[in-house]
């Protein structure tokens, strides 16, 4: 009998970028990762990644690394939704280094990620900022693709953050998701039969002056439930929804505030 091995097509992509004064100083690429860099005559410039594969599933591998110094203002975001689908054997990997000068302002404001069902991803994000950065980490997760009435059951999801300044640790995030999803998703201590999170990291002496603000959006609504700390320089909201858009609504109005009502045009498309 002819025994025929079977091996599949995987993704990978590399972006490294340096960013300087707004203007692109170091830009490179290469696989099913790409950057655009459109003009915008809005004080936040946007670097918006694509994924040509159309999504991930296990063996892709992903490395961005994006460096932001001299007065830069940037939006890095998504041209869409990333997507995790089904996936078996070795995970699907993203890499992400975050650098940002103590002039500088950076938004990583990626549009949500999906995650389908029997999805095996590991994502990690690397931050590191200067003492007077003013940084921006937004990530909206949603389970399933519940507008077609799929939902996250089983599977496997592992994000990891890791945020310096200064060379120091200063705030970590993890997340850990396996095996039945539904069932822990369910829980009242996790997001209670919520479909969709969002968690946000805001650092900066700038940023920081805006919790007032920032306090008038943060009501809990029918459909989104919320609240927000601010402790050692540093402020954290975290939402769990029923609905996905009337969260990405709520993020929408936050980052309007916080970038001065400037939000990406990608977001608008």
């Amino acid at each position: 009998m002819l025994n025929i091995k079977t091996t599949f097509q995987r993704a990978h992509g590399k972006i490294d970028v340096k960013i300087n004064n707004n203007e692109i100083n170091r830009f490179y690429q290469s696989g099913s990762a790409k950057v655009f860099y459109p003009k915008s005559s809005q004080k936040f410039k946007e670097l918006v990644l694509v994924n040509t594969a159309g999504g991930i599933t296990s063996g892709d591998n992903f490395s961005y690394d994006f460096e932001i110094v001299n007065k830069s203002k940037i939006f890095l975001t998504t041209q869409t939704a990333e997507r995790a689908y089904k996936g078996f054997n070795e995970q699907a990997k993203i890499k992400i280094s975050l650098t940002v000068d103590d002039t500088s302002n950076l938004f990583w404001i990626p549009q949500e990620l999906i995650l389908f069902n029997k999805c095996n991803f590991d994502r990690n994000i690397e931050v590191n900022l200067s003492l007077n950065s003013n940084f921006v980490l937004a990530e909206t997760t949603i389970f399933g693709r519940t507008a077609m009435g799929e939902y996250l059951e089983k599977g496997y999801f592992n994000d990891n953050w890791r945020i310096n300044v200064n060379k120091s640790l200063f705030h970590a995030e993890a997340l850990n998701l396996n095996g039945n999803i539904k069932e822990t998703l369910s829980n009242i201590a996790s997001a209670k039969n919520g479909v969709a999170i969002s968690n946000i990291f805001i650092y900066g002496k700038k940023l920081l002056s805006y919790e007032n603000n920032l306090h008038e959006k943060l009501k809990n609504s029918e459909t989104v439930l919320l609240s927000h700390s601010i402790w050692n320089d540093k402020i954290l909201v975290r939402m769990v929804a029923k609905d996905a858009y009337d969260l990405k609504s709520i993020q929408k109005n936050l980052i309007s505030i916080l970038a001065d009502d400037n939000i990406p045009k990608v977001w608008n498309s």
